[in-house]
């Protein structure tokens, strides 16, 4: 019975199945069940709300802790290992200028691997700093790698971010590196491959996401080709990002990335 005051009426009849002249009437309290008072219920989400808050709090410490952790491995990688390897390459660069005919290919060789070694350290600091994770950051960093790459072949650059509403917006580190890294294979691949002069590089939001363009003007179609599973690599990162990877060969050679988020 639902909680409440009731009276319980009692009235009788004798053997000739007349009524009685009086009738009993027995009050009756019914208590509330316990956990159907306020007080229970509020203390119920009280509680709840407490291990909201404290499952947040954690959630919160956790991702500030890794935070700072990858801000200190970055620092580390690039203060530590960059400075080991950077001496390492001047002094292979030094010892080669004494070094016989027959050593400086080899002396040359290291200093080379060490140059290589110290760029892909950099491109992997740049992908944990949790100071860099903005489409901001990753623009600027597509910036100093396209300089960094094609203007010592002589090739111009262009890149078209204008369609860009949000580059304060934070991406995941992983989305980050894999985007950057399929930007980074075709650029290599521009180098090594086409004879282009020049190479257009656009970043667009449209209804169904976010497409990247990566074209070059080369006329070397045929040996426009990856060595190893540079192209290959390209795909499966693309397919990480729940994206899709498409290459043309139409006046040159284009790589097309199109992502399911915006930009």
């Amino acid at each position: 019975m639902p909680a409440g005051d009731y009276t319980l009426k009692v009235k009788g009849k004798d053997s000739r199945g007349n009524d009685s002249a009086s009738i009993l009437a027995i009050p009756i309290e019914v208590r509330q069940i316990f956990y159907k008072k306020w007080w229970f219920i509020g203390l119920v989400l009280l509680l709840i709300i407490g291990l909201m808050f404290a499952l947040f709090r954690y959630r919160f410490q956790q991702a500030l802790a890794m935070e700072r952790l990858r801000t200190k491995i970055s620092s580390d990688l690039h203060d530590d290992v960059g400075s080991l390897l950077s001496g390492l390459a001047m002094q292979t660069e030094l010892m080669e200028i004494n070094a016989s005919e027959a050593d400086k290919f080899k002396l040359r060789k290291i200093a080379g691997i060490s140059r290589n070694a110290i760029s892909q350290m950099r491109d992997l600091v740049w992908s944990i700093d949790s100071r860099r994770e903005t489409i901001r950051d990753l623009i600027e960093r597509m910036h100093e790698l396209a300089e960094e790459l094609l203007l010592p072949k002589d090739i111009s650059f262009h890149i078209d971010s204008s369609n860009i509403k949000s580059p304060n917006k934070k991406l995941l580190a992983s989305t980050k590196q894999n985007i950057f890294l399929i930007y980074k294979e075709a650029l290599t691949n521009i180098v090594r491959h086409s004879d282009a002069t020049n190479v257009s590089i656009s970043i667009t939001n449209s209804s169904k996401g976010c497409d990247f363009m990566i074209k070059d003007n080369g006329s070397k179609k045929a040996s426009y080709k990856s060595t190893g599973l540079g192209l290959s690599n390209m795909v499966l990162r693309a397919e990480k990002l729940k994206g899709s990877l498409k290459f043309k060969q139409e006046n040159g050679f284009g790589v097309y990335l199109h992502l399911p988020f915006y930009m």
